[in-house]
């Protein structure tokens, strides 16, 4: 009984989270970037996604759900490494971050590893799994050269801080159609990895646009 009330309790407040996450990264896009109020909305969406984060691995422990605790590591990769991004040049890079390339990597482990497993075993989210384990190897990828070489000049720091926290924010619109629109789908014959995969289709030709048109200023 006390565990289905903790569990409750995170089950809402993790909505509350998402939902003040999903609204203040809109309210961070729409900004100035580096203006005051871009920075102020940017903290309230990383506090936000740093309790979505938080909610989801423990509702995962709590009621187990492998699929939602490594998509909860996901996110947490992206937004930790967009806040690095925003806050931090390459001479602040520190030991944190370091460590952050090797959680980064075991993350890409777990995603892949996990995804190729349930979708031998006939589970077709694997193939989401599959997408965003990858995604975090490329992110990986940049953060393992960035520790070697000066890749965070100016116009790419930015251009990095904007792909990850907009990545953060295409698993936050996941979670909610997770909880919104997939129990409504079980049992038809709408594939359930479609509605996961929504926003990463959508959102990513965004992040391309908005990148290039950074990084050609």
């Amino acid at each position: 009984m006390y565990i289905r009330k903790v569990v409750r309790f995170l089950l809402i407040t993790h909505v509350l989270a998402g939902a003040t996450a999903l609204i203040s990264a809109f309210g961070a896009i729409s900004t100035k970037k580096g203006a005051t109020r871009h920075i102020f909305v940017g903290r309230i969406y990383s506090v936000a996604m740093a309790y979505v984060v938080i909610g989801a691995s423990v509702i995962s422990v709590l009621r187990p759900n492998p699929f939602l605790f490594s998509i909860a590591l996901f996110s947490g990769y992206l937004v930790w490494t967009g806040y690095r991004r925003a806050r931090f040049k390459l001479q602040d890079l520190t030991k944190v971050d370091k460590n952050t390339v090797t959680v980064g990597k075991i993350i890409v482990l777990i995603l892949i590893g996990y995804g190729t497993f349930i979708l031998i075993n006939g589970e077709t989210l694997g193939i989401v799994l599959l997408v965003f384990g990858i995604t975090t190897y490329i992110f990986v990828r940049e953060d393992s050269r960035a520790l070697k070489v000066n890749l965070y000049k100016s116009k790419y720091r930015i251009a990095n801080h904007l792909q990850r926290m907009l990545g953060g924010t295409i698993a936050t619109i996941t979670a909610v159609l997770v909880q919104q629109v997939v129990p409504r789908i079980e049992g038809t014959s709408f594939p359930a990895f479609i509605v996961w995969l929504a926003p990463t289709i959508l959102i990513t030709p965004l992040i391309t646009y908005w990148s290039r048109k950074i990084l050609t200023k």
